[in-house]
């Protein structure tokens, strides 16, 4: 007989293992170690803390096990839920450097999200275009879209870089002729058009189109160098064949499996994986949200970085995020991205917060209620991470949220009958 865990079971494993990397491995990073220093603190450990937040965990379990477990909402809540919750939990624990009000911040997120996914509405009124018509749809907009990467990178395109050889090098030329243009659209083709070509071609047993779309994304490799273009087919293929439920519950379970995997490696003397990976994805977006609370305390940009910077003036010379790498960790060529929580904080204080949230919980309600096969949740992946580490507006606009929420739409949504 199968012992099938609980997806309950599977969270509070998670957690778990993942609060014993961070107080046992994490917190004694040298960048934990320089911001305490700085910050003339400590990452304790409070015991009360504990208790609270392990209660403020089960709260947040019990509310997120009641998404139906069959649409898009119950993944992407899931999703932030291990992200950002669950690390927000267990900074929280060190009392010394992490203020309740961030604690505050991350529950408001997530028990918003959670009430605008439990909303319901019906666009059964807007067409929806069946897979060979996307399909040339995607098609037709990747031709004529990719002709001025062809005028502008084609005379400059290594075919060395194929085997990995003067990508750097590339790298550098290329950034020399990029453009608004490309900044818009390079990963709105790379992570979601050519991807869905792909995927659309393979379920209409299009081979040959199949073929043009990897051949679309090879030469987008060749455009930049950066391997990275082809995560977004990679991400698609993975999740293609689970269902929502069985996407976190394997997410969690290797997971889960990997923490082990870097504790025990920890034990050894060899740190790279977890701080390569856990510290990256999970703690290091904690550490930058008391960063950037210190640092934009009643000192507010007011947006003046993003499409409102004509009305406002920026009031510092370089980047908001060379700042914080220079002023939190001694190092100025770092920039220190992050995402909805700090973002909002950093524009406009508790109000600027209450902006994003309400932004990216409206966003992900309306998907939420387009009935997308979760086959297609490969796309969404990616966005979800951009919003982890990236300015609302940033992801928005150049990371292509909005294009993907008309793609969603028009071309990927579930027909009603």
């Amino acid at each position: 007989m199968k012992i099938r865990p609980s997806i309950s079971t599977y969270f509070t494993i998670y957690f778990l293992l993942l609060l014993w990397l961070y107080h046992a491995e994490i917190k004694y990073y040298f960048y934990w170690e320089y911001i305490a220093e700085l910050k003339d603190g400590e990452f304790n450990f409070s015991f009360l803390r504990l208790v609270l937040a392990g209660l403020i965990f089960g709260l947040n379990v019990r509310f997120l096990t009641r998404i139906d477990h069959r649409k898009l909402g119950f993944i992407i809540l899931s999703l932030f839920f291990i992200l950002l919750t669950i690390p927000s939990l267990i900074a929280f624990i060190s009392e010394g450097m992490y203020p309740s009000q961030l604690l505050l911040y991350h529950q408001l997120f997530f028990f918003v999200s959670w009430f605008m996914l439990k909303l319901k509405f019906s666009i059964t009124s807007i067409p929806v275009l069946n897979k060979k018509q996307g399909l040339l749809v995607l098609l037709l907009i990747t031709v004529i879209g990719t002709i001025p990467y062809l005028l502008v990178y084609g005379p400059h395109i290594n075919l060395k870089n194929l085997l990995l050889l003067d990508v750097y090098k590339t790298r550098s030329s290329m950034a020399g002729l990029s453009n608004v243009y490309f900044g818009y659209t390079y990963s709105l083709f790379t992570k979601i058009i050519i991807p869905l070509i792909i995927v659309f071609s393979l379920e209409l047993r299009n081979k040959l189109l199949a073929f043009v779309g990897v051949l679309y994304l090879v030469l987008f490799y060749l455009f930049g160098a950066h391997k990275t273009v082809y995560l977004g087919l990679i991400v698609v293929l993975i999740f293609y064949r689970w269902t929502y439920l069985k996407s976190v519950s394997r997410i969690l379970l290797y997971s889960s499996l990997f923490i082990i995997i870097c504790l025990m490696l920890a034990v050894a003397g060899y740190d790279y994986p977890w701080i390569l990976t856990f510290r990256r994805v999970h703690f290091l977006p904690t550490l930058l949200d008391i960063t950037y609370l210190d640092f934009f305390k009643d000192n507010y940009m007011y947006w003046s970085e993003s499409v409102l910077g004509a009305f406002v003036d920026y009031p510092y010379q370089i980047r908001h995020e060379y700042i914080i790498g220079e002023t939190y960790f001694n190092r100025p060529d770092m920039a220190a991205n992050n995402g909805i929580i700090s973002d909002g904080y950093m524009n406009f204080g508790a109000l600027g917060v209450l902006v994003n949230i309400g932004l990216v919980s409206s966003y992900f309600m309306i998907l939420n209620n387009l009935k997308i096969p979760s086959r297609y949740f490969g796309l969404f992946l990616l966005v979800i991470f951009s919003f982890i580490s990236s300015s609302i507006f940033t992801v928005f606009l150049t990371h292509g949220a909005l294009a993907l929420l008309l793609i969603s739409i028009f071309l990927i949504r579930e027909k009603n009958d």
